[in-house]
């Protein structure tokens, strides 16, 4: 966060993630794969690897991506009030973001336990007649040594969409798991939003989409995962020229 300050954010956050995949990737993929909080070590500097250091540090960002920046500084102003000396766990960071926000952060946890990177597909559908635009997700994470089976875990998508002239569009709506969702922000709209997944298959569908939008997904790499769509050549070109998020773009 200093040297975003003091420089360009997007520079430094493209940075940031280029060095997360290539070299905290390739170990997530490896025999040495491990997850955030390994759960033994035979020497301390058992620690001092990417996955700790950098997956880590990816895994306490996406508590202010879900939070956002006042929710995060909650957060962390309950966790010191609590904890000010103490010795404490990844789950008493967890529960004081949590509390301070009467936040659901549902299976956020496996962040810490699980190792791998998920792999998370995403298919997108416009319904011009009832003007509603649909993703659906679909995650997966590799098997890793020590854990052959994984769970769906919860990864925060930042999503915005792009009318045909390359400007955001409003958001305003949701429907999500049985109910409709506002998103507005004071009674006005946003235009990133940010996606819950949390299952192995689920749907999001934006409502009064009035023409068939191009996603902008992941915004600002939103979570350390890999990222597939059914974007073709001409959407990747179009995000290029217009995308909002500097990192995307």
């Amino acid at each position: 966060e200093f040297s975003s300050d003091m420089g360009s954010r997007t520079v430094k956050r493209i940075g940031d993630v280029s060095k997360l995949r290539t070299y905290q990737f390739p170990q997530d993929a490896g025999p040495m794969a491990h997850p955030v909080r390994p759960h033994s070590y035979i020497k301390m500097d058992n620690f001092y690897t990417v996955t700790v250091y950098e997956k880590g540090a990816e895994v306490v960002r996406m508590y202010k991506t879900l939070l956002g920046s006042q929710g995060f500084r909650k957060g962390t102003d309950l966790y010191f009030q609590r904890h000010d000396g103490q010795a404490v766990t990844c789950e008493d960071f967890f529960a004081a973001m949590r509390d301070a926000n009467d936040a659901d952060f549902a299976n956020f946890l496996l962040w810490y336990s699980q190792a791998g990177t998920p792999t998370v597909k995403v298919t997108s559908s416009y319904n011009a007649e009832a003007r509603t635009f649909s993703l659906k997700f679909s995650q997966t994470v590799p098997p890793t040594p020590g854990q052959p089976v994984k769970e769906p875990t919860f990864i925060p998508v930042a999503a915005g969409l792009l009318d045909s002239s390359g400007k955001d569009m409003p958001l305003s709506s949701i429907y999500h798991d049985g109910k409709l969702e506002s998103v507005t922000c004071g009674g006005q709209p946003v235009y990133t939003t940010v996606l819950r997944v949390t299952k192995g298959e689920e749907e999001f569908i934006f409502s009064d989409v009035p023409e068939k939008p191009i996603p902008s997904l992941l915004r600002g790499y939103s979570a350390p995962i890999r990222l597939q769509s059914d974007f073709t050549d001409s959407d990747l070109f179009f995000l290029l020229a217009h995308d909002s998020d500097e990192f995307n773009r």
